[in-house]
C-alpha cells in the first residue's frame, strides 16, 4: 500500500510539475511568446563576446517600457581561489521594473539570449495579460533584492578604524 501511495504522489509531482512548465519563445520582430501567447516584446542591446554592455528591454504591444534587465558584475573578494587570488568575477542580473522604485538582482546565465530572458520572466510570472503583474513583482523583488549590489558595495567600503582615547 505504501508503494501504491508512494507512485501517486511521485505521479502526481511530476504531472504538477509539468503543467507548470511554459514553453518560452522568441517570434518575430522580438514576440516573447509564453505558452503560444504574445506576452510583450523583448529587445537585447550589447550581449555579445567582450561587449561592455548587455541589456534587455522588455516592452508592450505601444513600446511602453515594462522591465529593463541589465547585466552588471564585480570581483568577490570574499570568494578566492588558485586561479582567482584577488577574488572570484561574479556576474548578475539586475531587474527594473515601470511603477516600481525598488530592484531585484539574480544569478547571471551563462547564455545571455533574449529566450533565456524569457524563460526567467516566465519562470517567475512577472508578466500577466501583456502588462506587470504587480504582485509577482512585489515577490521577485523580496525574494532577491539587491543582494549582489549590497555585498559589492559593503566590500567596496574602506575598514572602519577604531580610535581608542586613553586617558
Amino acid at each position: 500500500m505504501k508503494k501504491l501511495t508512494f507512485i501517486l504522489l511521485f505521479s502526481a509531482l511530476c504531472f504538477t510539475t509539468l503543467a507548470q512548465r511554459q514553453k518560452v519563445t522568441i517570434g518575430k520582430d522580438g514576440e516573447l511568446m509564453i505558452n503560444g501567447e504574445r506576452a510583450a516584446y523583448i529587445e537585447r542591446e550589447g550581449c555579445k563576446l567582450l561587449s561592455p554592455t548587455c541589456q534587455f528591454f522588455i516592452t508592450d504591444e505601444n513600446d511602453n517600457m515594462l522591465i529593463t534587465i541589465t547585466q552588471q558584475g564585480f570581483t568577490d573578494k570574499t570568494r578566492t581561489s588558485r586561479e582567482f587570488p584577488n577574488g572570484t568575477p561574479v556576474a548578475y542580473l539586475v531587474f527594473s521594473f515601470k511603477g516600481f522604485d525598488q530592484v531585484g538582482e539574480i544569478d547571471s546565465p551563462f547564455s545571455m539570449k533574449e529566450e533565456t530572458i524569457g524563460r526567467l520572466i516566465a519562470q517567475w510570472h512577472l508578466l500577466k495579460d501583456r502588462k506587470l503583474d504587480p504582485e509577482a513583482v512585489e515577490q521577485f523583488i523580496t525574494a532577491n533584492g539587491r543582494k549582489f549590489s549590497e555585498k559589492e558595495r559593503l566590500q567596496s567600503q574602506p575598514p572602519a578604524i577604531q580610535i581608542i582615547n586613553q586617558q
